[in-house]
């Protein structure tokens, strides 16, 4: 099936500004296109795209290179091609996760700041390739706004001159005879500039125990970085949304709260009539006995009163 990448996804973006009169960047999504479909489409990967990221190569394809691991781990001969074996057997009980250990998803970046390569790159253990010609020999493409900036305007009048002129010295020109190195001139780039795009190649297991835990399930990640790993999260669950969901119900946000609301009811020692205080739910009294209401969702009161996690620094800052 063609693939047909979504410009508007980031051309468009709310926070991103592109210098197109200096750099070919349409011109270069067109041959993007055209060599994804040339490279990985006509070759049968299933390509997929949310926002600035397109999954480009699953290796565990139709889920079954995992259930044929999973079978032999278990010594189930008989059926090497259950696909719910890993889930169900491994996942759920909690066994190791080599099964996808050595399976891994393939992700290009397009129209992506600095600070997200930032954060992604120091992701070594589970992360198989990097490939990011911006970081010596490629034109930045522009400027994207941190999301916490209160005044969008102000980071572009102080940035967007600075990308514009360094891209003028790289150039050659009869102001500019001799143009200066790329690799020199990048030092006088804002930290926020766009990168060309890269590539990055994560194992599964390092993407659901490490990546998307860390900067998209729990509270603290910076936003730019939020929004693209969101961006990584949506184009999995396009690739196979059952295997993502499972591994979400044993990783996910929510994880952080069972965990928060464990530790502080053994540290604190707290009632129920406690919990129903807490939480703002009135509890009646006749005489010394306590009246409690029925019609409580338990989970949803321990979430909502203990398990609920600290605000992190930007939230503090909305």
């Amino acid at each position: 099936m063609r693939f047909t990448l979504d410009k508007d996804a980031i051309l468009h973006h709310e926070r991103t500004y592109f210098l197109t009169d200096l750099v070919p960047i349409e011109e270069n999504l067109d041959l993007l296109e055209q060599f994804i479909n040339k490279n990985f489409a006509d070759q049968g990967e299933k390509v997929v795209q949310h926002g600035r990221v397109v999954a480009l190569r699953s290796t565990d394809k139709n889920r079954l290179s995992s259930a044929f691991k999973a079978g032999i781990y278990l010594g189930n001969y008989h059926d090497l091609d259950n696909r719910e074996r890993f889930l169900t057997k491994m996942v759920k009980a909690g066994h190791s996760y080599e099964p996808i250990r050595g399976e891994t998803i393939l992700f290009l970046f397009i129209g992506v700041g600095k600070p997200v390569y930032d954060h992604l790159v120091t992701y070594s253990v589970g992360r198989y390739t990097r490939i990011a010609g911006g970081q010596r020999a490629n034109l930045p493409w522009g400027y994207e706004v941190p999301v916490e900036a209160k005044n969008r305007e102000l980071y572009l009048e102080m940035n967007l001159p600075r990308i514009r002129q360094v891209i003028e010295f790289l150039n050659k020109s009869e102001e500019n005879p001799v143009p200066e190195q790329i690799q020199a001139m990048r030092s006088s780039l804002p930290v926020g500039y766009i990168m060309p795009p890269f590539l990055m190649e994560f194992g599964e297991e390092a993407l659901i125990k490490n990546v998307f835990r860390q900067r998209l399930f729990e509270k603290g990640a910076q936003g730019a970085t939020v929004d693209v790993v969101n961006d990584m999260w949506q184009c999995v669950l396009q690739l196979d949304r059952e295997k993502w969901e499972t591994l979400y119900d044993y990783h996910g946000p929510h994880i952080v709260g069972w965990k928060k609301a464990m530790r502080t009811l053994r540290d604190k020692g707290m009632t129920l009539e406690d919990l129903l205080e807490k939480a703002g739910y009135p509890v009646k009294r006749e005489g010394e006995v306590s009246i409690i209401p029925r019609e409580i969702n338990l989970y949803q009161l321990l979430m909502e009163t203990v398990g609920k996690p600290p605000r992190s620094i930007w939230d503090k800052e909305k």
